[in-house]
């Protein structure tokens, strides 16, 4: 794969962003009025994502106050029961359009306008636009306050730089790395050696190998032949914390010639799941970290990655010595290097042999029928091609189809459908698709019609049928402290296709019950409701993604 020329891209990039850096620092002043110091940065490492923004500490509590960090207004409010939680979006007069996440609280303008539509919907979960003029706000202002709530373990501000549609997303590091500290450099930990199958090889055979590094170096040196890549695993540290960062910016050397480079800038929400075409997925899976390949697979357009016309891989057709260096440096310019020697030696190259199964491209529509078995992988999906030998256990009463051996994840939904088992017929829509990796059984979901189920799958690997005839366990949380704590607090969990939905009444009238998933709590604040004091009907229905529903009724005295 040819890439663009990325030599002379790349410094004209510096160019501009060290030209440009004192007027864009001007264009957002800072959320909070205390030092700033980070959680996590632009662009780090997360499951099937980059990490959108950056997560700003809040002193180790909630409540603190966010302000404005330019004139505009608020576009939007957000509250959900994961993600974000409760979230507001400012589009700026600048052109840039700024998001806060994890909030505690909104001001009281947006508060009463989530509570209104909350209460129409009836329903927790909501997602609000407002027009350019509804709710203007002032650089400094107060915005809202920082706190825990959604998919957040301790209290923080995620917050990120938009474009003006909202789909491209900034490093928000070009507006304040002056106003975080930082004199520690990257650091690598490790480099993986990945032999092209039926091209290459290291230490005489086709497996990859891993190589700690020390001190910068390697300690033992490796023999390659043939067209052989390369990856890397390392993180980044800042002054006065103890968190662990991504990289900004990787390059690879070989014999001085620059041969791939990362560059943590920007990118879009379609390339999120480019993530897994970057990573070493399979690795990833297997519990060993984050080694980000310094090549290109066939399909990865990621823009954050540049390579030379062979995408990075390089061709060791010499018996000598290739000096190979890693630079790696953050946002401020502290860089490190870990340098180090492979020898090419002349070997044998087993070449591929694949028949009695089904060689997908990534480049064309890929259709597979199997035993009552119908995979469509799209265009586009697959990062590489992929030779798969569909595979089918009968040995239990939903046959368990094997897709891959090994877990292959998609930039782009692949469709899975699957006949219903005979046995399971009569549990109707009650079906859905499972994934099963070792002990580890996941809900995909999926539709039921005409004795199939069809379910939007981004990683190949193994399913089956199953069925979820258990409602949502739902209980009573310290009860009698109900009344003197003025909030009903239930425990909820689904074993099987998770929660979907949940409603609350009292004396049969809609109120308002929030809901965290990253503890299963439902709960409802009384006075916030304004239940008057005395005795009460209380009724919670909660459902999954099949339907089953719990239905707990309570006579409360508060």
């Amino acid at each position: 794969m040819i890439r663009k020329s990325f030599f002379v891209t790349i410094y004209i990039l510096l160019l501009f962003v060290t030209g440009a850096s004192a007027q864009q620092a001007a264009e957002f002043s800072v959320p909070f009025d205390f030092p700033l110091y980070l959680s996590g940065n632009f662009a780090e490492l997360r499951s099937n994502h980059f990490h959108a923004g950056l997560d700003f500490k809040t002193q180790g509590v909630e409540g603190k106050p966010i302000m404005v960090v330019a004139d505009g207004y608020i576009a939007r409010a957000k509250v959900q029961a994961g993600g974000y939680g409760r979230a507001l979006y400012v589009m700026h007069d600048n052109g840039y359009m700024t998001v806060y996440g994890h909030l505690q609280r909104f001001p009281a303008a947006v508060a009463q306008a989530v509570r209104e539509r909350q209460y129409a919907d009836e329903c927790f979960a909501v997602d609000i636009e407002f027009a350019p003029g509804e709710l203007p706000v002032k650089r400094g202002d107060v915005l809202a306050y920082a706190g825990n709530s959604g998919y957040s373990f301790g209290p923080h501000l995620h917050f990120e730089v938009r474009s003006a549609d909202g789909e491209e997303l900034y490093n928000p590091l070009k507006f304040y790395a002056a106003d975080l500290a930082d004199n520690r450099p990257p650091v690598a930990q490790a480099v993986a050696f990945y032999p092209i199958e039926g091209r290459g090889a290291v230490c005489g055979a086709a497996a990859s190998q891993v190589r700690k590094v020390q001190g910068g170096v390697l300690a033992d040196t490796l023999t390659v032949w043939g067209r052989v890549g390369f990856g890397l695993k390392g993180l980044d540290y800042m002054s006065g914390t103890t968190n662990k960062y991504g990289i900004y910016e990787i390059e690879l050397l070989v014999d001085d010639s620059l041969r791939f480079a990362a560059r943590m800038d920007n990118f879009s929400y379609s390339e999120n799941r480019l993530i897994n075409a970057w990573a070493d997925y399979e690795r990833l899976q297997a519990g060993d970290g984050w080694f980000l390949r310094s090549y290109l697979l066939p399909n990865n357009p990621l823009r954050m990655l540049n390579a030379d016309a062979a995408a990075g891989i390089v061709d060791f057709c010499e018996e000598r010595l290739y000096k190979v260096e890693y630079r790696l440096r953050d946002y401020h310019g502290n860089s490190s290097v870990c340098s180090f020697v492979v020898a090419g030696k002349l070997c044998d190259i087993a070449p591929v042999c694949h028949s009695g199964g089904n060689m997908l491209r990534w480049y064309l529509n890929n259709e597979v029928r199997l035993h009552g078995c119908l995979l469509f992988v799209p265009r586009g999906a697959l990062f590489d091609d992929f030779y798969m030998r569909l595979q089918v256990d009968e040995s239990t009463p939903s046959p368990l189809y094997n897709l891959a051996a090994a877990p292959v994840p998609l930039w782009r939904a692949a469709r899975l459908a699957l006949d219903i088992p005979a046995a399971l017929l009569p549990f109707g829509d009650k079906c859905y698709l499972e994934r099963i990796a070792g002990q580890k059984r996941s809900s995909v979901g999926g539709k039921v019609a005409g004795g199939v189920v069809t379910a939007n799958l981004y990683m190949l690997g193994s399913y089956a049928v199953a069925v979820d005839t258990v409602a949502p366990r739902v209980s009573a949380v310290k009860e009698k402290q109900w009344a003197r704590n003025g909030r009903a607090i239930f425990a909820v969990a689904d074993k099987h296709t998770g929660i979907a939905s949940f409603r609350g009444t009292i004396d049969g009238r809609f109120v308002l019950f929030e809901y965290s998933s990253k503890n299963g709590r439902i709960t409802c604040d009384f006075k916030r409701e304004k239940v008057s004091r005395g005795k009460h009907a209380l009724r919670l229905v909660v459902t999954d993604n099949v339907g089953n529903e719990t239905v707990v009724e309570k006579n409360i005295i508060y």
